[in-house]
């Protein structure tokens, strides 16, 4: 099916909702560090804009807080193949708008046209230090002044403290990491939960990915050695018992083969100690042992086609373009020790590219193609063709009055108050590399296209309960992305499509709420649901398949 034109989609997005005006008691804007809003939007990844055109096109005055320099997220930062899940579990303006930016493979420019036709305004580089509170509504929250640095990792100090102070009626936290959510002292966790927790018989730890004969220690044989760089000194508690990891993070790079590419530099304190895990893989005639069994890596198979210049990053195996483990201080983490671990990725992704060129022990056919590789000019040029956002595939999730589950996955659940559909698989990814009886094995992580729910194909709700905080928490805030769900349901909902149907769920409600002058928990879930609709959402399951 062709693409919309980016003015075909904007008319018929104003043909589709009517605005409603609203009244705000606040003023446009001070010349002393102060704004003000109607709506106040934290982040301007794809769901934070679907958050602020929903509430623009509902009359409100928006005002939208992206800590980086550009828009987008990860649909700008190099995720350029959105996963849908079910086709016909897609629906309101989110899926209009991704296949409007298959014209744009940034998506940044066509954010940025949509928030300037709907008058939204945007705020860069300016990250929330601190929220102030009225009993249990947020009044005004204060910003710091923290650009990232060139290649695009984010400050981990901050430029000018407490630089904005914002007010505004309504809040929506559409960050990846929750942390207006967390400020604003609304019940959160990360990490996985228990399989008793929830009764999810998926959650908690799981088996080893792969475990592989390769020896973790310094000197090969001796624990007293220490481990090998790369390696986390991690064991893992009894199956299905309750954590703190974090699935793997990485970057969607696009690499080139092309003479007039962005080079990849080594680190400047490069050293090849740091891959030996990988060079002992390589050379040694090892065994793996696992759920399935799992080759050395997407880097051994390059020249067979799967570490493509196009993705290059997709991977559950030893030798991958990430550490998995390296980021389980990052969901709860300060802006340091974030930024820490995001330079990290990027330092270790430039010595891992230098090791596979020059190491004797690269097989020929992959020291050959990484030789050849560099980053692609046009997509990502303002940071030396680093993707300006990391993917964070999973950080903070609320605890609210509903909390989404495996039990909803598996459709045996029918909340009455949908605001969206979601419809992936389990789609986790390894928890560490760790060394277990003297090989090296990678902590749970698994992809399954396999849906629980057969009769209606995998296809479960998400409620208006799930996006909105415990009201004695809070009154005026929206939590879409970091929303209430267990971790075995955030593997399935965590797809940037439905966090934008919550996303814009979010902004109308948010106008309904200004507009009643009540709690977002108080909204009138019939008149959201009318508007919901006319937007095109889907909110019910499809008839069972016969």
């Amino acid at each position: 099916m062709p693409s919309l034109g980016r003015r075909s989609f904007l008319t018929q997005l104003a043909s589709a909702a009517v605005a409603v005006p609203v009244t705000s008691v606040l003023r446009a804007a001070d010349p002393d560090g102060r704004r003000t809003a109607d709506v106040c939007v934290y982040s301007g990844n794809a769901a934070g804009i679907a958050a602020a055109v929903a509430a623009a096109r509902e009359g409100c005055r928006v005002l939208v807080i992206e800590p980086s320099r550009w828009l987008g997220g990860m649909t700008g930062g190099g995720l350029v193949h959105i996963d849908w899940g079910r086709s016909e579990a897609a629906g309101g303006s989110a899926k209009k708008i991704l296949k409007d930016g298959l014209a744009d493979p940034q998506y940044r420019g066509m954010f940025a046209n949509l928030a300037k036709e709907h008058g939204v305004e945007i705020l860069y580089v300016h990250r929330v230090a601190s929220v102030t509170k009225n009993g249990a509504a947020i009044t005004s929250i204060t910003l710091d002044h923290a650009p990232p640095d060139r290649l695009g990792c984010p400050s981990a100090q901050v430029k000018t403290a407490d630089a904005v102070i914002v007010s505004a009626r309504m809040f929506i936290d559409c960050s990846y990491e929750g942390d207006l959510m967390a400020k604003s002292g609304v019940g959160y966790t990360y990490g996985r939960e228990s399989s008793d927790h929830y009764g999810e018989n998926l959650a908690g730890v799981r088996p080893p990915l792969a475990v592989y004969g390769v020896d973790p220690y310094v000197k090969p044989g001796d624990p007293r050695s220490g481990l090998l760089p790369l390696l986390q000194d991690h064991t893992p508690g009894p199956i299905g018992s309750a954590d703190k990891l974090t699935m793997g993070y990485g970057f969607r790079w696009k690499f080139t083969l092309e003479k007039n590419q962005l080079p990849i530099e080594p680190p400047d304190d490069y050293d090849p100690f740091t891959f030996e895990v990988y060079r002992r893989a390589f050379t040694g005639k090892i065994k793996i042992e696992g759920r399935r069994m799992r080759k050395l890596g997407v880097y051994e198979e390059a020249a067979g086609g799967v570490h493509t210049p196009e993705t290059g990053n997709l991977t559950r195996s030893l030798v991958a373009p990430t550490v998995y483990g390296s980021n389980a201080a990052y969901p709860d983490g300060d802006w340091p020790t974030r930024a820490r671990i995001w330079k990290f990725h990027q330092d270790f992704m430039r010595g891992m590219t230098h090791f596979l060129r020059t190491d004797p022990s690269a097989p020929a056919k992959l020291k050959t193609r990484a030789a050849a590789i560099g980053f692609s000019p046009g997509q990502f040029d303002d940071t030396a063709g680093w993707p300006h956002q990391l993917y964070v595939r999973e950080a903070r999730r609320m605890i609210s009055s509903y909390v989404v589950t495996q039990k909803d996955m598996e459709g045996t659940t029918d909340p009455s108050d949908s605001v969206g559909l979601a419809s992936y698989g389990v789609d986790d990814w390894p928890y560490a590399m760790h060394p277990l009886d003297g090989k090296v094995a990678l902590q749970g992580g698994e992809f399954s296209m396999l849906y629980l729910d057969e009769k209606h194909r995998g296809i479960y709700k998400i409620p208006y309960r799930s996006i909105t905080p415990h009201e004695r928490e809070c009154r005026n805030l929206f939590v879409p992305v970091c929303c209430s769900a267990s971790h075995i349901a955030m593997t399935s909902i965590r797809m940037e499509p439905v966090w934008m149907a919550l996303a814009e769920a979010s902004g109308i409600a948010a106008a309904l709420a200004i507009k009643s002058d009540v709690a977002v928990q108080r909204v009138d879930y019939a008149a959201l649901k009318s508007k919901l609709l006319v937007v095109g959402a889907k909110l019910e399951r499809p008839a069972a398949a016969l």
